[in-house]
């Protein structure tokens, strides 16, 4: 079998949360881990600015980013036009050009457990392919205008074992 990493890359914001979020994104894994069969092993770990990890087709990198000004999907020509309009919008992901990203200071009060929803959250949008539909029908981490102060529902879980074994070619270089 195969390890799934995901690698939040460190763009920006205050690094102590970053590293709690990196904790527990490492138990919501966890809890993938038993209802799939892809992968023996999941990790998260962060990736420094500078730095470009080695990514396999199926890991995942999501950008920690400052603020908006500081997209890499607007940098790379991609819209945030829905996160500029919606300031309780944490993140976004591009489905066209395979970039999701993180604002850090959308976080309240510096929160590493809305931090690690919101990383958890745009995972699950590159990992399954879908746009805002995603949300449809959906509870916890996974619908629109989620409540990231508890932990992603059975539901969430299942949805992410699901889809976590899909192949996504992201680059690490932004």
């Amino acid at each position: 079998m195969a390890a799934f990493k995901l690698y939040v890359k460190y763009k920006g914001g205050k690094r102590e949360p970053l590293e709690k979020a990196i904790t527990l994104l490492k138990t919501y894994l966890g809890s993938i881990k038993d209802k799939q069969t892809t992968f023996d092993s999941f990790d998260a770990v962060i990736a420094e600015d500078g730095t470009t990890p080695s990514l396999v087709d199926t890991d995942v990198i999501v950008y920690l980013v400052r603020n908006i000004e500081k997209s890499v999907i607007k940098k790379q020509g991609g819209t945030v036009a829905t996160a500029e309009a919606n300031e309780n919008i944490l993140g976004m992901t591009d489905l066209n050009k395979k970039i999701c990203e993180v604002y850090a200071d959308r976080m309240f009060q510096d929160s590493s457990k809305e931090l690690a929803g919101a990383i958890y959250h745009e995972m699950a949008h590159i990992k399954s392919n879908q746009d805002n539909s995603m949300h449809k029908n959906k509870n916890g981490f996974l619908k629109d205008a989620p409540d990231y102060n508890g932990n992603p529902t059975d539901e969430n879980t299942q949805f992410m074992a699901t889809n976590i074994g899909k192949k996504v070619s992201m680059d690490a270089s932004y």
